[in-house]
């Protein structure tokens, strides 16, 4: 479990959910044992990402589940497609994943198992290649970790088996979910949000070795939790210029790399006053994917999204964005007010001090 302080995940769990970053860096199996490097007495690895806290930009979550997918995988993903070559049916596939880590995987706390420079760390996130080079078969060597290693094992198995997962960050706990309607034993059916998939997640929770598939554990059935779905390790969507006159055309371009498929299409699809949306192809340069919505008058407004969809299916959309054609940039209210008030302070105290 995460042994963090109530107030600190009470207000992480609110900023987490603007966290997300795309990995990139050389897989830990290429330098196994992985390296780290320490900065202001915490550790950060080869990606950048903080393996002793989970919050923020450079958190551990759920950027490091990301870093054994795309194209940094490697042992923990090779594991995965042994699974989908030997389960033709996705439900034995995936209950035959479960209780593959459950067999060779402990749950241990993070003070008891892992030491850095001779002090031993409070907390710890190790990801899935970390995790798969711990254990061998062959020797009948256990893995040690806690639960967000084990989800984020659990993830890259399942993404390689071509079962779709999402992490899950709950009070003082990491988990997965998994897309698998089909499965009739679960407790409970979840429903993530914009994910357009209506009901039909189901929790693996790995941390106990009986736990069966699709178990949702009594301390979180009530939803207090934030689920991110892994489909995609990229998604970045920009526009220019930021504030359109009528003699712009407006470029946007959208970043985007999947977690386990290739890119089938990326779509611009733009309105004009709210009305029904246009749909233009985005021609791809690389991972970067362009369009063009074309000038429009003064006083035009415009909104957008972008969608795109791998080659499994699986779609995402990213937006929407909003502007106004020869809208020029104001100061907010709320700044602008905020300024006149400091200003009317600062005369009032030099006014004091002059008295004085």
């Amino acid at each position: 479990m995460i042994r963090l302080k109530d107030l600190l995940v009470t207000f992480f769990l609110l900023s987490a959910m603007f966290s997300l970053k795309g990995a990139s860096g050389t897989p830990s199996g290429g330098v196994f044992p992985p390296k780290f490097t320490l900065k202001n007495g915490e550790w950060y690895d080869s990606w950048g990402f903080n393996r002793n806290f989970y919050g923020g930009d450079d958190g551990y979550m759920p950027n490091v589940a990301y870093e054994t997918l795309g194209p940094d995988r490697e042992l923990a993903y090779s594991l995965g497609e042994r699974f989908k070559t030997d389960y033709e049916s996705v439900v034995q596939r995936a209950v035959a994943i479960l209780t593959y880590v459950q067999r060779w995987t402990e749950y241990g706390y993070d003070a008891d198992n892992v030491i850095m420079n001779g002090i031993r760390q409070d907390e710890w996130a190790w990801n899935g290649d970390e995790m798969a080079h711990m254990f061998n078969e062959n020797t009948n060597t256990i893995a040690v970790g806690d639960c967000e290693d084990m989800a984020f094992l659990c993830s890259t198995l399942f993404m390689a088996a071509g079962i779709d997962a999402a992490v899950v960050l709950a009070p003082q706990h990491v988990a997965l979910l998994i897309w698998l309607p089909e499965y009739s034993n679960a407790n409970y059916y979840w429903d993530i949000p914009d994910d357009g998939r209506n009901e039909g997640w189901i929790w693996v929770e790995a941390t106990g070795d009986r736990n069966p598939l699709g178990w949702t554990p009594p301390d979180f059935v009530n939803g207090d939790w934030i689920a991110y779905p892994l489909g995609f390790i990229e998604f970045n969507v920009k526009f220019t210029p930021r504030y359109p006159q009528a003699e712009d055309d407006v470029i946007v371009t959208a970043s985007v790399v999947s977690a386990r498929a290739p890119i089938g299409d990326v779509l611009l699809n733009y309105s004009i006053f709210d009305m029904e949306y246009n749909e233009l192809p985005m021609e791809p340069n690389g991972t970067v994917y362009e369009a063009i919505i074309p000038k429009q008058p003064e006083g035009t407004t415009v909104t957008f999204y972008v969608s795109a969809t791998d080659s499994e299916g699986l779609r995402k959309e990213m937006g929407k964005f909003k502007y106004t054609v020869g809208q020029e940039f104001e100061i907010p209210t709320f700044l602008l007010e905020g300024t006149i008030l400091i200003l009317v302070f600062a005369v009032a105290i030099a006014v004091l001090i002059k008295r004085k």
